[in-house]
């Protein structure tokens, strides 16, 4: 009998430490998609901040077009973050500045003319002590598209290379911030719940940039669309789901595998092909406000809608008990 419980023993402290493994490994290659999306960021952030030299240099509509080019780049590469609320606290500290969001008021577009009223010279480190609504994405798209026009000014040129400075530099700073594994000293079972809250968190947050634009039904509210401005709404949610597709997957270490691994490929093939479906499905149109605006357009958003609600469910319902994992309040509730 003695023999037998030494056995027992040394199987479920050999399963354990399987387990374990799979999570520390799981927790490497998570980390490394950050940094290496934060590197992204960074990249497109220069490249945008550059645009924006060149245009204000050699203002006229073909710099225009590379600089708006270079901001929806810029803007895609940020979706791989938004939402998520996991992570270092100095990473997590730079999202206000990078992306203001919702902006129910037009707090960017009336701070930002208040700002070019003023006779000062800006600089990108001038922003810092400025609203954050001035300080991210959202101020650049405002410049690139909604008021072009002032970037035929000196003054308007010097507030919108301060802009696209200080989203640079948020860039720069964003890589420094995920050098190190924000997970590494945690148990397998925290890091695993941390890992499958990142991807509900960012799930929250997209299925809340449908409903808010989307409002009741026949109520619509266009200008509450993430990045109406540029009517590029639709590209923006497609890229989160794309990042999310690869959380889940995480390079054949995430979710996907690790339900596999426990035997409950029926539920990693049905969330596999949900994600799937969403991407090869997903609408041409970049718009949402022009898809609000149709019958056919609203039953397409309704169905994105519904797809990601399956993957929130199918998330807390049964991957969270089938591995075990107890899921709290994300950073959306309550919102």
């Amino acid at each position: 009998m003695k023999e037998r419980v030494i056995v027992v023993s040394m199987l479920s402290a050999a399963v354990l430490a399987g387990c374990n493994s799979d999570a520390v490994e799981t927790s490497k290659v998570i980390h490394q998609q950050h940094l290496s999306a934060a590197n992204q960021f960074y990249a497109a952030s220069s490249e945008l901040n550059n645009a924006m030299a060149t245009l204000c240099a050699q203002g006229d509509d073909k710099k225009l077009e590379t600089a708006q080019q270079a901001w929806t780049r810029t803007m895609q590469s940020w979706m791989s973050f938004q939402g998520r609320e996991k992570g270092g606290e100095d990473a997590l500290a730079l999202s206000w500045q990078i992306q203001f969001w919702p902006d129910k008021k037009n707090t960017t577009g009336r701070k930002l003319n208040q700002l070019l009223k003023q006779d000062t010279a800006w600089s990108a480190g001038d922003l810092a002590s400025q609203s954050v609504a001035v300080q991210g994405l959202g101020a650049a798209e405002w410049f690139l598209y909604e008021q072009p026009q002032a970037l035929s000014s000196p003054e308007g040129c010097q507030l919108a290379m301060a802009v696209t400075g200080y989203i640079n530099q948020s860039g720069k700073a964003l890589v420094g911030a995920w050098q190190n594994n924000p997970w590494q000293a945690m148990t397998p079972e925290l890091a695993l719940g941390e890992y499958l809250g990142a991807l509900n968190n960012q799930l929250d947050y997209s299925i809340k940039k449908m409903q808010r634009p989307m409002g009741k039904p026949g109520h619509p509210k266009p200008y509450q669309a993430e990045s109406w401005r540029s009517g590029t709404s639709m590209v923006n949610l497609k890229a989160s789901v794309v990042a999310m597709q690869g959380l889940y997957l995480a390079e054949g270490h995430g979710l996907d595998q690790l339900l596999r691994d426990k035997g409950y490929a029926a539920t990693a093939d049905r969330l596999t092909e949900q994600f799937a479906n969403l991407v090869t499905s997903w609408p041409t149109e970049p718009s949402m406000t022009a898809m609000l605006k149709s019958r056919e357009g609203y039953r397409q958003l309704i169905s994105i809608f519904n797809g990601l609600e399956y993957i929130k469910w199918t998330l807390q319902d049964e991957v969270a008990p089938e591995l075990g994992i107890v899921v709290g309040f994300n950073a959306t509730d309550g919102d």
